[in-house]
């Protein structure tokens, strides 16, 4: 496996769409550059977008310090969007994590350790 890779998909239908995130390694600030746009195109024309996240840790090993103020601001410009925002992984901090930004938006954030679980969860 490579030491470092992410792969973004994002699935529409109508206003509803699912994006799914797998990161191997840490997060950087150039994963950004290319998220950011990903969204924004998705995203644009749509009134009252409804997003669900889910995001596969299993791999992630931490964040760039330039990522991790990217990761603040991409949290508090999709904020009102983000719908579900299921979290994949197998680390305590990161189950602490959720707890804590589950303080800071208003979507529901869940914990998960298969993905299969999160994905029932966000279609419910």
């Amino acid at each position: 496996m490579p030491s470092h890779a992410i792969d973004i998909t994002i699935d529409q239908s109508e206003n509803e769409f699912t994006v799914t995130m797998k990161i191997v390694g840490k997060l950087t600030h150039s994963d950004y550059e290319l998220l950011n746009p990903m969204m924004d195109n998705a995203l644009a024309g749509i009134d009252k977008p409804d997003v669900k996240v889910l995001v596969d840790l299993l791999e992630f090993t931490g964040y760039e310090l330039h990522a991790l103020w990217d990761d603040f601001k991409f949290g508090l410009k999709y904020n009102k969007v983000f719908t579900k925002i299921a979290l994949v992984g197998n680390k305590r901090w990161e189950e602490t994590a959720v707890t804590i930004g589950n303080w800071f938006t208003h979507a529901k954030i869940h914990y998960f350790e298969s993905t299969e679980d999160a994905f029932s969860w966000l279609r419910e």
